[in-house]
């Protein structure tokens, strides 16, 4: 596209420069052409006149003799033979009176003129030209020693002015071809020094503008264009750095991005304190986690811990015993649990552990294995608890017919873990054994 615009540029340049051309040289032609014609009128108004001036002075004996036979001869020899007066239209001889003594047409003889303008050059008589569309009057006095009438005759400009037209066609004609050419050899050169050179520069801009940072013009000479390609290709490595930059700094930006919402991610579903998950993430997961085991038919088990007698270590200890002891909690858990299994702190010292394919039997066993383990651990970054061991009571509920959802589970396992408690705590209870005492 750009290639297109530099060459409509180049050949608008182009001509331009052949209109100015054509018009200067149509102006000075026009100028010239019009100087000759006047010329050529100018010669063909003194050539006409000195020839008829001799005329009048030939037929002034004649007339002053008025032997006007005589001048009729003269000038029926005239209209005979028209080569000698060529474009002769009419002819008048007129004595002082106004009356023609002679005419082109002889019919005319004795009439008299009493026209105010024929009447006026008779009384002041002297030589005058007058021209209209169609002729050139000339009127000239015939005189001896004094004005004896005058001479008056009608050349036509038909003919001259078909001669003068023709020289203006073809100069006209001549100055058109003399314009092509200047325009041919202005277009040729243009597009040679400046037009192709342009379309080269703009086809660079156009691949590099399709990506290609690499690229860059050429530079020949030392004129306007070469400054302009030397530019460009300086523009082009500054931008070809930048752009790498850019792209480095936004692979970094990304990488970065990506970090912070892994981050966030986790802050949003870890809890603080244990590092394990918080209750928002464990609801989300045990909802999908049961719908994907109702629909194939397969075993679930929530189990639902609280650490015994929490409040009085914090009582005794302080709460930043407290913190290390549910950290150690969390651990014991982990580490004792399946890697299927899902331990969440739900609570101030309550935790969950969602059980995906583990029957109430096989939750119980594993929610066992945790509670002897949380028995024997020990607490070295704890303050020293003395005999009495950290605990925790258990309850246990499966996914079945009559606990389908997770609220239910939650509060079937709760109350299995209430029923802990009450019993003495630091035990297991599976809420279906509260129903069946029930």
């Amino acid at each position: 596209m750009l290639a297109s615009a530099a060459l409509q540029i180049s050949s608008k340049i182009t001509l331009s420069i052949s209109l100015v051309v054509a018009l200067a040289g149509a102006i000075a032609t026009g100028a010239a052409l019009e100087g000759q014609a006047n010329e050529q009128r100018m010669a063909f108004t003194r050539t006409n006149t000195e020839a008829l001036d001799l005329l009048a002075l030939s037929v002034a004996p004649a007339v002053a003799a008025g032997h006007h036979y005589e001048v009729q001869a003269t000038v029926d020899n005239m209209v005979t033979f028209k080569e000698r007066f060529e474009g002769i239209d009419d002819f008048e001889v007129i004595d002082t009176n106004g009356r023609i003594v002679a005419a082109h047409d002889p019919r005319r003889f004795g009439e008299v003129l009493t026209d105010t303008k024929t009447r006026a050059q008779l009384r002041e008589p002297m030589s005058t030209t007058e021209r209209t569309a169609q002729h050139l009057v000339v009127t000239l006095p015939i005189r001896l020693e004094h004005p004896i009438g005058m001479l008056r005759a009608h050349i036509g400009l038909n003919r001259f002015n078909a001669s003068v037209r023709r020289q203006q066609s073809g100069a006209a004609l001549l100055l058109a071809i003399t314009m092509l050419l200047i325009g041919v050899s202005l277009h040729f050169l243009h597009g040679r020094l400046v037009g192709k050179r342009l379309s080269a520069l703009a086809q660079t801009a156009v691949t590099f503008g399709k990506g290609t940072l690499a690229t860059r013009a050429d530079i020949t000479g030392s004129d306007e264009i070469s400054e302009l390609a030397g530019s460009f290709n300086k523009m082009a490595s500054e931008l070809e750095i930048y752009t790498h930059d850019l792209e480095h700094l936004v692979t970094e930006r990304t990488a970065q991005l990506e970090e912070a919402n892994v981050e966030l991610e986790r802050l949003a579903t870890t809890d603080q304190l244990t590092g394990l998950c918080n209750r928002r993430h464990f609801d989300q997961s045990a909802r999908r986690a049961i719908e994907v085991a109702q629909r194939n038919d397969r075993p679930l088990s929530v189990v639902l811990i609280d650490t015994d007698r929490f409040k009085s270590i914090n009582d005794r200890f302080g709460h930043p015993a407290g913190d290390i002891i549910l950290r150690d909690v969390a651990r014991v858990l982990t580490e004792n649990a399946r890697k299927a299994d899902l331990v969440a702190r739900i609570g101030g010292e309550e935790f969950a552990v969602l059980m995906p394919e583990a029957s109430e039997k096989l939750a119980a066993q594993g929610a066992e294995r945790m509670r002897r383990a949380l028995q024997d651990a020990k607490h070295p970054d704890a303050p020293d608890l003395g005999d009495e061991p950290v605990t925790a009571s258990f309850g246990v509920a499966a996914l079945d017919d009559s606990l389908n959802s997770l609220d239910q589970l939650l509060f079937a396992s709760d109350s299995a873990m209430y029923k802990s408690k009450t019993d003495g705590r630091n035990r297991v209870t599976v809420a279906s054994a509260i129903e069946g005492s029930a």
